[in-house]
């Protein structure tokens, strides 16, 4: 699925780059993530292992992104493709032993913005209208060693969320590129984190809820555009 949103995202551009005034852009984001379904899902294995007082190292935080995309200027419109990260991680050790829980999640985001200029004079100003799909990948990793008995378990998952946000971005003309900065939110949907092996199966909690990838939040980046 990695490669296929990779070679659709090339493919488009291919398919469209013609425009003497398009732009291929760079940005490195900084995202907030909602994931409240993983945090609760998390806090069920804190619950259910009352031996011990487990640790939380990691809580799905915000984290660091990326995004590649392309800017059809003549029809204000641009294509991009992103990549985020976050995870949870939960540990105990003593002189018996460790035990450690670990659970990092990714996502693979293709998709649309409609630009809409602000500003009558220059496109310092834009609004960014996005619509887009995520493919998620997770994996529980699970670690326990007592004395010289070492185990590992492996449990890998994977989720489609969809989504729509807006954003204000900032557009600074240099000599031979655009210095480019936004702040947004997006909103996504779905996510029902489904058994790799079998995706008849899903994930779910104590309660018999199905556990779920949230990405929605606050969205900022910093990047470049080169005009082609």
């Amino acid at each position: 699925m990695k490669y296929n949103l990779v070679t659709l995202f090339i493919t488009s551009c291919s398919l469209f780059c013609i425009g003497q005034n398009d732009g291929v852009f760079f940005e490195i984001n900084y995202n907030t993530f909602s994931h409240n379904s993983l945090k609760e899902f998390q806090q069920e294995f804190i619950n259910d292992v009352s031996e011990v007082e487990l640790t939380v190292n990691d809580n799905f935080p915000a984290n660091i992104g990326f995004t590649l995309g392309y800017n059809f200027n003549y029809t204000n419109a641009a294509i991009f493709l992103s990549y985020n990260t976050t995870g949870g991680k939960i540990s105990y050790s003593d002189y018996s032993g460790i035990l450690r829980i670990t659970q990092p999640l990714t996502a693979f985001t293709l998709g649309g913005e409609y630009l809409v200029h602000l500003s009558k004079t220059n496109n310092r100003f834009n609004l960014g209208l996005r619509g887009f799909g995520m493919f998620s990948l997770m994996k529980i990793e699970s670690y326990t060693q007592i004395l010289d008995d070492k185990r590992t378990e492996n449990i890998r998952f994977n989720a489609i969320n969809y989504g729509v946000g807006s954003r204000l971005i900032y557009s600074y003309p240099m000599s031979f590129f655009i210095l480019k900065a936004s702040i947004g939110f997006d909103l996504t949907f779905g996510g029902n984190l489904k058994f790799q092996e079998n995706n008849d199966f899903q994930l779910e909690n104590d309660r018999g809820e199905k556990v779920k990838t949230n990405w929605s939040g606050l969205r900022t980046g910093i990047g470049i555009e080169i005009p082609l």
